[in-house]
Parts: structure tokens; sequence; C-alpha cells
């Protein structure tokens, strides 16, 4: 590889952190197109042992092995094991804790991209294994809403500012420069990508994306519903094949905090709660949850916490507010600019939803 010079002096930090092992963590942060990625894989080659890859969400692990970080998964797959659980049995429930044979104990370096979006208590199980941990970030995005931020709260051992020629002929790269400088995406066509009026947005569209992603909570609950009508779904309950989004991290079931999972199957009410067999959106084992069908009547804020704490949080996935889809990327994604409503953060929060697309995005003003 042709690397810049800063790129080339990150290469050497990491290696001499490697080698000297100061600590257990380092932290090496640059923009969208600075690459990172590349770096990180560039390193994984030169050790001499196992280099385990993770992410936040299945879905972001998937990209990274379209990157080429070949094996990379989640976060929670690399520490914690199900202990039980039976995909046949409506009632039973795999319940996950750290494994020490687990794949992060046989590592020699772990990589996690996306670190923002880890918390303390992931931080902390991940670290346990004693492993040497590279953490990517990007400074440009939101923080998290609650949670996450572990390993954001230290400053970065290194800080890639410089986007690589490459990559900046890239539509979305290009995009992501000119909002970090201040600028407003233009109308028109940017390869496959797309800047369009809301006159101009169309159902076949909408359907086509991997995700749709919007600003307010208000507006995620009524492009849920009409996505939901556009394929032909109805009732105030999710059906078999219904696409859902995590609310809540459950460690010993598995479940994280905007993670995707499909309906497999329903089961019917049990102590009020409604009962479904859900898979991961990136494929695995049947996990089974019970909600409060409030989640899904747009009520849950009003559920008092003695009543909501036993229940699992779910709501419709078709479309996510930009704060839930952190940590996770699509290749192909339908913004609905409302950075209007975040002010002083506005291009922040429209930084990190562009950066949420791999390969395409439409971006709707």
């Amino acid at each position: 590889m042709d690397w810049s010079k800063q790129q080339d002096e990150a290469l050497k930090a990491v290696a001499r952190w490697y080698r000297d092992r100061d600590s257990q963590v380092f932290r090496l942060f640059g923009y969208a197109g600075t690459g990172k990625t590349t770096l990180a894989q560039h390193l994984a080659e030169g050790v001499d042992g196992e280099v385990v890859f993770g992410a936040f969400t299945g879905k972001a692990a998937h990209v990274l092995r379209q990157k080429g970080c070949e094996g990379a998964s989640t976060i929670h797959s690399l520490i914690y094991r199900p202990a039980m659980g039976d995909e046949d049995d409506p009632e039973a429930e795999p319940m996950f804790t750290i494994r020490r044979d687990a794949p992060a104990a046989d590592a020699h370096l772990i990589i996690i991209d996306e670190c923002s979006m880890v918390d303390e208590e992931l931080g902390r199980d991940l670290l346990s294994f004693g492993v040497p941990v590279l953490v990517l970030g990007d400074p440009a995005q939101l923080p998290p809403v609650k949670g996450g931020g572990f390993f954001t709260e230290a400053e970065p051992d290194v800080m890639l500012t410089e986007v690589h020629r490459q990559a900046a002929d890239n539509p979305i790269i290009r995009l992501t420069m000119d909002i970090r400088e201040g600028g407003v995406p233009d109308y028109g066509a940017l390869g496959d990508s797309r800047v369009i009026s809301r006159r101009e947005i169309d159902s076949d569209t909408i359907l086509a994306a991997d995700q749709v992603l919007v600003g307010r909570n208000v507006t995620r609950s009524k492009y849920n519903q009409r996505i939901r009508t556009l394929l032909d779904f109805d009732g105030s309950i999710p059906c078999v094949g219904e696409r859902l989004v995590c609310l809540r991290n459950n460690k010993q079931k598995g479940l994280l905090n905007g993670g995707i999972w499909e309906v497999k199957s329903r089961h019917g009410k049990k102590a009020g709660r409604l009962r479904f067999g859900l898979i991961p959106e990136d494929g695995g084992r049947v996990t089974q949850v019970s909600v409060l069908p409030e989640f899904f009547a747009g009520g849950a804020d009003s559920i008092p916490w003695p009543k909501r704490r036993n229940s699992d949080e779910f709501d419709y996935g078709y479309a996510l507010t930009v704060h839930k889809s952190q940590g996770s990327q699509w290749d192909r994604v339908v913004l609905f600019d409302e950075s209007f409503a975040f002010r002083e953060h506005k291009e922040r929060w429209l930084y990190t939803a562009v950066t949420r697309a791999a390969e395409q995005i439409t971006i709707v003003r």
C-alpha cells in the first residue's frame, strides 16, 4: 500500500504499542475515509497469532466482513456464550454469560470498530480477557444518547484527519467531507446516491432500502406504520416476518440496544406480555422474548418502571432514528433529513446519518 505520512505514522505508533504492551487499549480514531479499517487490516496481517474483529451490532460486523475483515462478528459473540436454550421450545431462553473459552480468549489482538457504542459493562467484560484491544472510532459522529462511550472517554492515541485520495472519490465520503466543513448537500445525483425533495420520494425507493433513517421519534413512528401498510401488515401486534429493533440491552439473552431482529414465531400472551421467537438480522439462533404490547402502540414512555422491568423492549424497526442506528451500517439507506431538529448538533447528526450507508444513500430534504 502507498501510505500517506499520517497513515504511516499511525501504523508505527500502533506497532510500538503492540510490541511494548504498555497499555491494554490503543485508540485509533479518524474521520470517515481516513483509512482506519484498512490500517487495522494491515496491522492484523503482521500479528503473529490470532486476530479477531468485532463490532457492536451484527450488521456492522457484516460490513466489516465485506471490507475484508475475515470472521468479523459482534463483540457479544466474541466474549459470551449461550449456556442453554432450545429453539423448538417457546418457553426456553438462551442465557449468555462470559465464557473463558470464547473467541476472545484465544486472540492475540482484538480489533473493535464503532467503539463509541461500547458501554462500561461490555467494555470491562471485553478487557477481562487480558488481550490487547485496538479500538477504532470517529469523533465527528454523535455521542451515544446513553450508555456507550467506554472507550471514547479518553483522548485518542492517534487521530487521522486526512481523507485518502481513493476514498475522496466515493460520493458518500465526499458528502461527509462537505458536511464536516459546514456544507449542505445539494439536490441531484452523487454517483449511485442522490439528494431529492420530499415530493420525489416514492414507495419503491423506500422498500428497496436496507434501512430508513429519520431524526425524530414522531417521524419514526409514522414511517414505521406507513411501511407496515406498504408491506401488507396490519393490526397492532407484530406478525411473523416483521422487522423489530431492540430498545434495551439484555446481556443474558444476547439482546443489544439498536440490534435488528425478525419475528420468526408468535406464541400469544402470557402475564400480559406478547411472546415472540426472534432471529438476528444477520442470522443465528432463535431467541425467545416477551414484550409489553404498549411498546408497539407508541406508549412506551408512559409505562412505569415496575411494570416494564420484566419486559423485553422492542418496537418496529423499518424506520430508525439516527441515534438508534449508531453502531450499525447498511448497504442502501434512505435518510429523511431532520437535522433542523438538532440545532448545534445538526452537522454531527447529518454526518452520523450519512456514514450509516456503506454503498448508497438517498437523502430526502
